[in-house]
């Protein structure tokens, strides 16, 4: 499991514990999870006006835990 926070357009921070992140290709942030088979589900899902920022807590370059910001644009996954 990884922890994410979500810097949403509201002006609220979501910090969320799931598996994986991501930013479809429509924009949509998606979190999942796995259920006990180990088939992704997804825990929720952000519309991309929704969402200004997303971070991954994480050892940085110094080695010490921090927000590791993600990409604003493109599709990617976060694990």
């Amino acid at each position: 499991m990884a922890v994410f926070m979500l810097q949403l357009a509201e002006g609220v921070d979501d910090v969320v514990e799931a598996q994986a992140a991501g930013r479809t290709r429509t924009g949509e942030i998606v979190l999942e999870a796995a259920d006990e088979r180990g088939n992704p589900v997804r825990i929720r899902t952000y519309r991309p006006e929704a969402v200004t920022a997303v971070f991954r807590r994480g050892p940085g370059d110094s080695g010490s835990y921090g927000w590791i910001p993600q990409p604003v644009s493109g599709t990617w996954w976060c694990y």
